[in-house]
């Protein structure tokens, strides 16, 4: 980062590793195609989700994530000078969409807003897998965090998985045995938060404040001609 490059910096509702690196990962890209800053990341802590602390449904979770993000106001982004919050809630909930199958699916929310507006909040969730019984059983019967049964389980097999739960491999690092980390789980939702804010200008949404990462509107093209 030099000197006299612009900083672009958003408040993120957790000190996790994982989302930070997510928050990065999914930001950066964005950043290279529509402005020429530097990312700042700073974690905001002890924010309450309000909901228990393994969230066991689709409503649970997005709500977990809404009620994070919406503690860090627009007051205290314009104190820190950041102009985006966001938010990532993990939840689980039963498959409701095939009645022959009966299993678990991790998923998480991602929730982002700009300091100009407390009302719209762009709200994105992440690609689902399955969980092996094993770990659906703990979470289900023995009430266990998803970390916690991960643990256990993978331990089973090797050592080192043991404690990576809520660490950057996740649950999702064992899975795919380390195809695709937490925070690479995480960051296409990260992107896809600001779809509505990169389109601003382009009529997304009235809702959408105006902001930075705004696409500039070009020349008019006709579709229609050949």
């Amino acid at each position: 980062m030099s000197d006299n490059e612009p900083i672009f910096k958003i408040l993120i509702a957790s000190g996790s590793v994982a989302k930070i690196n997510a928050v990065k990962l999914g930001v950066t890209e964005l950043l290279y195609n529509t402005k020429n800053a530097s990312l700042v990341i700073e974690p905001i802590l002890h924010l309450k989700s309000g909901v228990s602390d393994q969230p066991m449904s689709d409503a649970e979770t997005i709500a977990g994530a809404r009620n994070r993000l919406l503690q860090i106001t627009s007051q205290m982004m314009y104190e820190k000078n950041a102009e985006f919050a966001i938010s990532i809630e993990g939840g689980l909930e039963t498959n409701k969409h095939d009645s022959q199958q009966n299993y678990l699916q991790c998923f998480a929310w991602v929730c982002l807003k700009h300091r100009d507006s407390e009302d719209f909040i762009s709200e994105t969730r992440t690609s689902t897998f399955v969980l092996p019984d094993v770990i659906s059983r703990a979470i289900i019967e023995d009430k266990e965090e998803l970390g916690v049964a991960q643990d256990r389980y993978f331990s089973q097999f090797d050592k080192q998985d043991l404690g990576l739960g809520k660490g950057e491999a996740g649950t999702i690092g064992p899975l795919t045995l380390g195809a695709v980390s937490r925070s690479q789980y995480y960051a296409p939702a990260v992107t896809f938060a600001f779809i509505p804010f990169l389109h601003q200008l382009r009529n997304f949404s009235e809702s959408v404040p105006a902001n930075s990462l705004a696409y500039p509107l070009q020349e008019k093209t006709d579709f229609n001609q050949n």
